[in-house]
C-alpha cells in the first residue's frame, strides 16, 4: 500500500467521521432547537395565560364598576321623578283642607291618630286654623282632647300626649313621607313592566 492509498484512506474515514460528527450535532442542534422552541412556546403560553387572566378581571371589574353607575343614574333618576312628583302633591296640600274629600277624610286620619296614644291618653291636636272647628266637632265626646291652632302648621293634624312623649304626625307632608318606600317600589315596578 502506498502512502497515497493510506493517506486517501484516512482521508476518507476521516470525511466519514466528520460527516458523523455533523450529522449528530445537526440532529443535536436539531433537538436542542425544538426543545428551546418548546420551552419557548409554553412560557408564552403562560404568560398568555397570566395576561388573558389579568384582562379578564379587569374588564370584569370594569363592567361591574360600569353596572354599577348605570343602575345608580337609574335610582337617581327614579329618585329625580318621584321627589317631582312629591313637589306637585305638596304644592296641592294648603288647597285640601277645602276639599271635600280631605275633610271626609278627616275624621278617620284624627281617629287612627288618637288610637295611636290609646283612648284615655290625654292629647292635643295641633293644626292650621282652618281646620279648627272641624277637627273640634270630630273629638267633641273626648273631654281628655283639646284643640289647638297652629297658623305656621303644615296641613293636616299632628297629635302629642300631654307630656309631650308622643307625637303622631298625621299632616299630608308627615303621611306622604309613609307613602314614598311604597311610592318608590310601585314606581320602579311601573318603569320597569309598563
Amino acid at each position: 500500500m502506498s502512502l497515497d492509498h493510506l493517506l486517501a484512506g484516512l482521508e476518507r474515514d476521516a470525511t466519514a467521521q466528520a460527516d458523523g460528527l455533523l450529522a449528530a450535532a445537526r440532529a443535536e442542534a436539531a433537538r436542542l432547537t425544538t426543545a428551546a422552541d418548546d420551552r419557548t412556546r409554553a412560557r408564552q403560553a403562560a404568560a398568555l395565560g397570566v395576561r388573558e387572566a389579568e384582562l379578564r378581571a379587569q374588564s370584569e371589574a370594569a363592567l361591574s364598576v360600569a353596572r354599577l353607575s348605570g343602575r345608580a343614574a337609574v335610582l337617581e333618576g327614579r329618585r329625580r321623578v318621584l321627589d317631582r312628583i312629591l313637589g306637585a302633591a305638596r304644592g296641592q296640600f294648603v288647597s285640601m283642607l277645602d276639599d271635600p274629600a280631605y275633610r271626609a277624610a278627616l275624621p278617620q286620619q284624627v281617629n287612627e291618630a288618637l288610637d295611636a296614644l290609646g283612648d284615655e291618653t290625654a292629647a292635643t291636636i295641633v293644626c292650621p286654623s282652618p281646620l279648627v272647628a272641624a277637627v273640634q266637632d270630630i273629638v267633641a265626646r273626648r273631654r281628655h282632647v283639646t284643640v289647638q291652632a297652629d297658623p305656621a302648621s303644615r296641613p293636616g293634624i299632628r297629635v302629642r300626649s300631654a307630656d309631650g312623649v308622643i307625637e303622631v304626625d298625621n299632616t299630608l307632608e308627615g303621611r306622604l313621607g309613609r307613602l314614598r318606600p311604597r311610592l318608590e317600589v310601585e314606581l320602579a315596578a311601573r318603569l320597569e313592566h309598563p
